[in-house]
């Protein structure tokens, strides 16, 4: 019996790996973390589709054959968040994940379930990756997720998305035209949050809030996985982002007319920035 390919993509920093962690604990299923050097995917999208498939493909033949899998990776384990849990003399946040194989204690049975994980690639490829494979999307508030860009040191923290860039030169050209970085991360969260609102049903973006808040069960419903509910903590309002800057960030949004208006609004963003303040709602 073949099994089932499954797509998860979101907004950087917006809880896929959380996401990705979760669905590697499902029944018979296996979720590989950004596995793929998505940089060396053709710029031709059909051509790159191609690779993404003959990836599933591979994945699959030595998950079965071995029980091992190319994914980010820490100590051999898909992490739930792939960042230190404390900041670093510069104040940001360090990278802990790396590529390599991951090692699952038995070799999987044929039919099982493979989910592929990437952000920003996934999203630029989204019309013809939803069209092959079961995609979800996960979104967050969007304070939140400006300002854990502000707290790492990621292209996107600087206004940039590579892996985006490299499949739609519009938002290359876009990016490229803008000098100030927070209005380069704005189109960045427009771009992204648009592409969901267009190639995907509203019941496949999922917002982080609602996948903490089931215990995953929501995010394993939208799949069809069965995953016995797991606690879970909401750490929008984390000591790690800066109060200043969240501020800045709640200002800037105010003024802010993008796609990410179609799931939050205003009321969400201040309820968000209240809680960063320590303040009650």
């Amino acid at each position: 019996m073949s099994g089932r390919d499954l797509a998860l993509t979101g907004v950087p920093r917006s809880g896929t790996t959380l996401c990705c962690h979760l669905l590697g604990r499902a029944h018979r299923t296996v979720a590989l973390f950004e596995p793929m050097e998505v940089a060396r995917l053709p710029r031709e999208r059909s051509a790159a589709l191609e690779q993404v498939a003959a990836f599933y493909a591979d994945s699959r033949a030595s998950l079965v054959a071995e029980g091992t899998a190319w994914s980010q990776q820490v100590d051999g384990r898909v992490p739930d968040n792939p960042f230190a849990s404390h900041r670093a003399a510069d104040g940001r946040r360090r990278h802990e994940a790396e590529r390599g194989r991951i090692r699952l204690d038995a070799p999987m049975d044929p039919g099982f379930a493979l989910v592929v994980k990437h952000n920003a690639a996934f999203t630029a490829l989204l019309p013809e990756l939803a069209d092959r494979f079961q995609t979800c999307a996960i979104v967050r508030n969007p304070l939140a997720v400006l300002a854990s860009w502000h707290s790492v040191d990621l292209p996107v923290s600087h206004g940039r998305l590579p892996a985006g860039e490299h499949f739609d030169p519009g938002l290359a050209r876009r990016l490229d035209a803008e000098p100030d970085r927070i209005a380069r991360q704005l189109l960045i969260l427009d771009w992204l949050f648009a592409r969901y609102g267009r190639y995907l049903p509203p019941e496949r973006v999922l917002a982080y809030e609602e996948v903490v808040a089931s215990g995953g069960a929501a995010l394993a419903a939208a799949f069809g996985l069965q995953l016995e509910p797991q606690p879970l903590r909401e750490r929008n309002a984390s000591r790690l982002y800066s109060p200043r800057t969240c501020e800045e960030l709640a200002l800037r949004l105010q003024g802010d007319r993008g796609a990410w208006r179609s799931r939050y609004g205003d009321a969400d963003v201040e309820a968000l920035l209240q809680r960063m303040r320590g303040e009650a709602p």
